[in-house]
């Protein structure tokens, strides 16, 4: 689970007060009653009208839940995500027997670590118990994967980097079972841009700067829990592959405010997106232990890099929901929408649309990409089609400019709420097969 902090915005947000709670329960608008909680609640009185109208709401949206179907429970779910938001941030904080109904209903789509820190205080439901044990075992079979003996290669002398076209080398090392990632790179001068960039990986942990009295100084990096030093190696020597690849005619922004984002620019960060895929695809052993929110955080760091005035965040709140990829300038304009999705079939393309475009979107925003990965399908021209094909029956599409690169297409689409703004929609495909 990638909780969800989709928040309505389409229209002023009415004071918090019971009979506001009660007006918008009958109109079904769990949203905006959640996103009250969260802005509000640590300014509540303890009024029993207002609680007792909380009480009410929380139980028919769980009520709701239960009884929905699969048109219905993806809004639903990210109401519930926005209610986990609102306690576990001590935003609102729910009794104890609601916390729990709200673990049990998240359990099954939630990611280990973030529902782990909620059941933590609930040790007697059997449910949290079930998730505080599994969690235990993750982090023991991490410890016995790093106790497993490792031999690193001998190195008996290190190349020196006069090697023509040697950019930088990485070695694992390990000392009384303790085991670490060495970078060396040409010249100290990137030393603390690169380390700033293996910093954002999911799989590093700490992040050091090694120096030394020759003045050859180094980076020194520590897998995270639960990763296992390996995958931290193969995930910052992906990292250097595409750092030291970078080329002029990679997207450079001016250091000066834009309000909006040119065509020409917009096709250049799709460009480097797909440039970012490409190379991910070479390593098999790495993207087979990636999900939908692993392949965000991938994108999102090195998105992040291109420009002193622009950030790339992920997960972040825009429109009525939390966009994956949010790509925007200093005054918080957003320059480009994107949603990352693991290819399921074509029923799962039409939903990453629906909700690109009914909650992501905003009027003014021009420019998105629906970026699909393909881990477990053959026939990967097969499911293009079949992509391309989805994407053009869906009833916001307005026309299809064709297949820009190999597997990158561009649509035009209309504003769900407005038929006369058009939108460019870039469909970006990856394989890993």
């Amino acid at each position: 689970m990638a909780v969800n902090r989709r928040i309505n915005r389409t229209k002023p947000i009415e004071p918090l007060s019971p009979e506001t709670i009660y007006q918008l329960l009958k109109e079904g608008n769990f949203n905006a009653i959640t996103t009250l909680l969260h802005e509000n609640g640590n300014q509540l009185t303890t009024d029993p009208n207002f609680d007792r109208a909380v009480d009410i709401t929380i139980g028919e949206l769980f009520r709701q839940v239960e009884i929905a179907d699969s048109t219905t429970i993806k809004e639903l779910e990210q109401d519930l995500d926005i209610l986990f938001i609102c306690h576990t941030e001590k935003k609102f904080r729910l009794k104890d027997e609601q916390a729990i109904s709200l673990i049990h209903l998240l359990h099954p789509r939630a990611q280990q670590s973030i529902i782990y820190k909620a059941a933590q205080d609930y040790p007697n439901d059997p449910v949290c118990k079930e998730i505080i044990e599994k969690q235990k075992k993750a982090v023991e079979q991490h410890r016995q994967e790093m106790l497993k003996p490792y031999t690193p290669p001998v190195v008996l002398q290190r190349q020196p980097f006069d090697i023509r076209g040697l950019k930088y080398e990485t070695e694992l090392r390990s000392k009384e079972g303790n085991y670490w990632v060495k970078v060396f790179l040409r010249s100290n001068e990137l030393l603390d841009t690169v380390a700033t960039h293996i910093r954002k990986l999911r799989s590093a942990g700490t992040v050091n700067i090694t120096e030394k009295t020759n003045g050859n100084n180094n980076l020194t990096i520590y897998a995270r829990k639960p990763f296992h030093i390996h995958e931290t190696h193969d995930e910052v020597k992906l990292t250097l592959e595409n750092y030291f690849s970078r080329n002029a005619s990679d997207p450079i922004f001016k250091d000066e405010v834009i309000s909006g984002i040119s065509e020409v620019a917009y096709f250049q960060v799709i460009d480097y997106m797909l440039k970012l895929g490409a190379g991910l695809e070479t390593f098999r052993q790495l993207s087979e232990k990636m999900d939908e929110e692993r392949y965000r955080d991938y994108f999102v760091a090195y998105l992040d890099t291109l420009s002193n005035v622009h950030t790339a965040t992920g997960e972040t709140f825009h429109g009525n929901g939390k966009s994956d990829i949010l790509f925007r300038n200093k005054q918080k304009e957003v320059l480009l929408v994107a949603e990352c999705k693991l290819w399921t079939g074509k029923e799962a393309v039409s939903k990453a649309i629906d909700q690109l475009f009914t909650r992501y979107i905003s009027w003014r925003d021009g420019k998105a990409a629906l970026m699909i990965f393909n881990t477990k399908n053959k026939n990967f021209t097969k499911i293009m089609e079949t992509a391309v094909e989805t994407i053009k029956a869906h009833p916001l599409f307005v026309s299809f400019q064709g297949q820009r690169k190999e597997t990158s297409y561009s649509f035009t689409f209309r504003n769900a709420n407005d038929q006369d703004k058009y939108i460019k929609l870039e469909l970006v495909m990856f394989n890993f097969l």
